[in-house]
């Protein structure tokens, strides 16, 4: 299946979705936000999973587009809080 140019989707599918970095690590999207001052850059709340399978409490904030090389698996609505 190939996605056409200038498909969107809401944010909000993409909550629970897994993401992988490029060292492996994996995190679950927890939520979007934009800071008023810089409304052109979408903030993405993530939560690492640890060892045991499981989201740490804490919550990590990166911009939508520093997330080039990670990998992204959707998981239907996923949400583990």
């Amino acid at each position: 299946m190939k996605i056409e140019t200038n498909s969107s989707i809401a944010l909000s599918v993409l909550r629970g979705a897994l993401l992988t970095n490029e060292h492996g690590a994996e995190f679950r999207i927890h939520d979007f936000c934009v800071e008023l001052d810089n409304i052109s850059e979408v903030l993405v709340s993530i939560k690492k999973i640890n060892n045991e399978g499981n989201l740490d409490d804490e919550t990590i904030e990166l911009y939508f587009s520093s997330l080039k090389k990670w990998t992204i698996q959707l998981q239907g609505g996923y949400i583990n809080e």
